[in-house]
């Protein structure tokens, strides 16, 4: 009986083993934003070295200096060790005759956990240059999607319960608002919320209007309805001045997505603040419908901080919008067993 419980005490535990093997791997090193790639000198001093630093050093839209997408590392395949292994982001390359066609592989939580691996391979370094052209937005997109997703989760152990009620209240919407942007004005329909950081300041602005027709969601529309709300709302640091969207110097992008299997509208920009004072920064906004109310709701988030980096503080609050849910997907309908009442 002894040796029967010790066997089905170790098979049990090969088991939870096998089960949470990801909880063996080491945590990932690294800063955000950051990918090793592993090319040596001979590729990366090429056109194929090139052509992945012209990918991953794009700047990124919607900020008023220019901040690459992605900051590169790079080491030799030699150099690829257990020391680098665990990095967060990881880009591999294989450039060899032995292959016949080009390959891209993604991987997650090889070495380390959450972890986000690509792996290149190429016959040679011409067809390496033509994959990236083919492929690089997938990647770059993959590096920049697994990014997100670890920020939100790493926000929902550090939510503002408070303000994640009160917007909650006001439009029956779920978002995860970190605990530091703390400061909030509410009006009709209207809400907004910052970290009033002298430094580094991040705002989020919600506000919601009907639904009328499927203009509302045009690049025109919303730009118009949101200098309107600006203005009535955010003003400037003088009497008189206001908010509004900078169209001049970098005109706002409108791109259509969907989130959590939703029609979305994203506008990216610039803001600034108008008849008076010198404050501006970069915004990026979702437009989606309240499919239960038939209402459209805007959730934008924007940076004020001058003279220092702000990529990173916008996409802490990108995480933010994109974990919103909306009232059709807080009550969506799930499984449930029906009994039938005895006669």
């Amino acid at each position: 009986m002894r040796t029967r419980l010790l066997y089905s005490l170790f098979f049990v535990l090969l088991l939870v083993s096998c089960n949470n093997g990801g909880n063996t791997l080491p945590t990932v090193a690294g800063s955000k934003y950051e990918v090793l790639v592993v090319m040596d000198d001979a590729h990366w001093k090429a056109p194929a070295g090139r052509s992945l630093i012209t990918l991953l050093d794009s700047n990124m839209e919607g900020l008023p200096q220019p901040e690459a997408m992605m900051n590169i590392l790079r080491c030799k395949q030699i150099d690829f060790n257990d020391q680098l292994k665990p990095a967060r982001n990881i880009l591999l390359t294989d450039i060899s005759d032995k292959y016949t066609e080009p390959k891209v592989i993604y991987t997650q939580n090889k070495w380390a956990q959450p972890q986000s691996v690509v792996l290149i391979r190429s016959p040679n370094d011409s067809i390496f240059v033509s994959t990236i052209k083919t492929y690089g937005d997938n990647i770059l997109n993959f590096f920049l999607r697994t990014e997100r997703e670890r920020q939100i989760e790493y926000n929902k152990n550090y939510v503002n319960a408070n303000a994640k009620a009160e917007i909650e209240k006001i439009f029956g919407i779920q978002i995860d608002i970190q605990k530091g942007i703390n400061k909030s004005t509410k009006k009709k329909d209207f809400y907004w919320i910052t970290n009033d950081n002298a430094t580094i300041r991040q705002d989020i602005v919600i506000y919601s209007y009907p639904y009328v027709n499927k203009k509302t969601f045009s690049k025109e529309f919303l730009l118009a309805k949101r200098d309107s709300v600006m203005k009535a709302n955010i003003p400037g640091e003088f009497e008189g001045s206001y908010m509004g969207t900078e169209y001049r110097f970098s005109p706002p992008t409108f791109n259509e997505i969907w989130v959590n299997n939703g029609y979305c509208a994203e506008l990216r920009g610039l803001w600034k603040i108008k008849n008076g004072g010198a404050m501006g920064g970069p915004f990026y906004s979702h437009t989606r419908l309240d499919e239960i109310n038939q209402r459209v709701i805007t959730i934008e988030g924007f940076v004020f901080a001058p003279g220092t980096k702000k990529r990173n503080p916008m996409r802490q609050l990108e995480a933010m919008i994109y974990s919103t849910k909306l009232p059709q997907e807080i009550n969506a309908l799930k499984e449930v067993s029906v009994v039938a009442k005895k006669q």
